[in-house]
């Protein structure tokens, strides 16, 4: 317990970082800065509130926090009809999942139930059993199913780190959810990053053993109650994104000191050896957070290629016998210092 409060404390603290060293934003909802419109909709994190890109600009969902104190908005998830987004607010000490309306950002729904019921420093008070500490929870990464039934996330309700967890779009009772073990240890492993595949039966996550070592990227698949892993990166591989044919998993991959997109090929006939052979697709040495365009002609990613975290979009292409590549990449915002671990997620 004493190395699960002491990790879920740091990952509050960088967070609270992030938020905080970027600052509010400023001015009105809507950014006044366009950039090319690449059809449908890219939900992102800015200076801990939930955006959109949309039409050529950007727009804010959620208000965001006050002040360095005040809960923070992250990990954006949009519903297979592109209608609504589930994201998590990350608040003192634990985190809920949240969900909105695209057409009404106001209209807001609580979908779990974190938060401690007793005060913040009460720890040591006489005839307090379980303190803030312990009772805080934390629920982060949601990604919709996709007929939109069931909603993945992390939850470390019951467990030393956080696992794999599924609940329903109208949870009402605020309840964990339904845990997916498949034969990992959380009491020293942890997952993040979620990603459905397109037929609903696997779910694709970054997953790392908490002593030090990597992650990769790793696939449940929901009948089998398995995981698999799909990388073997010496320096780590994340930020799982299914195509939505289904053949392929954008990732992140770290070589050294650089960060780049990378794809693989989900179809192990394919495969040469244990694991799929990953295609790179970005060079910049500073790129991640894939995601799919609903119609799998493009991926947006995130990159640091000047003061800050931007977002990007190219076309994906494949030519017959040849490696698939990523054309004519266009910056869409400007210095907007894109919150880079919440991730994007494109919607229609």
């Amino acid at each position: 317990m004493v190395k699960k409060i002491a990790v879920l404390f740091i990952l509050g603290l960088m967070l609270l970082v992030i938020s905080t060293s970027w600052g509010r934003t400023n001015g009105s909802m809507q950014s006044a800065l366009r950039g090319p419109d690449v059809g449908g909709n890219i939900a992102y994190a800015r200076a801990g509130a939930i955006w959109v890109y949309s039409g050529g600009q950007s727009k804010q969902l959620t208000a965001g926090p006050k002040d360095a104190q005040d809960k923070r908005d992250a990990f954006p998830a949009f519903s297979p009809d592109g209608t609504q987004i589930v994201y998590t607010r990350i608040d003192e000490g634990f985190s809920d999942l949240y969900k909105l309306s695209l057409d009404n950002p106001k209209n807001i729904a609580e979908l779990t139930d974190n938060r401690p019921s007793v005060p913040v420093g009460q720890v040591e008070q006489p005839g307090v059993t379980e303190g803030y500490n312990t009772q805080a929870l934390w629920a982060d990464y949601p990604a919709w199913s996709p007929n939109g039934e069931e909603i993945a996330f992390t939850s470390d309700v019951g467990t030393e780190y956080p696992n794999l967890r599924i609940i329903t779009p109208d949870q009402s009772t605020k309840a964990p959810g339904e845990k997916l073990a498949g034969g990992l240890d959380f009491s020293v492993q942890t997952v993040e990053h979620l990603s459905w595949s397109p037929s609903g039966k696997k779910i694709a996550a970054a997953n790392y053993v908490t002593d030090g070592r990597v992650g990769q990227i790793w696939s449940y698949d929901i009948e089998a109650e398995k995981w698999t892993a799909l990388t073997n990166s010496k320096d780590g591989a994340y930020d799982p994104a299914w195509s939505p044919d289904g053949q392929w998993i954008a990732f992140a991959m770290r070589e050294g000191t650089a960060t780049n997109i990378y794809v693989i090929n989900t179809d192990a006939p394919t495969w040469t050896g244990d694991y799929p052979t990953p295609v790179q697709l970005t060079t910049d040495g500073a790129s991640r957070s894939p995601a799919w365009s609903p119609d799998g002609s493009q991926l947006a990613y995130v990159a640091l290629k000047e003061v800050s975290f931007d977002l990007y979009a190219a076309a994906f292409a494949q030519d017959a016998g040849s490696a698939p590549t990523l054309d004519a990449a266009r910056k869409l915002t400007d210095n907007a210092t894109i919150d880079a671990p919440s991730g994007l997620s494109w919607g229609r």
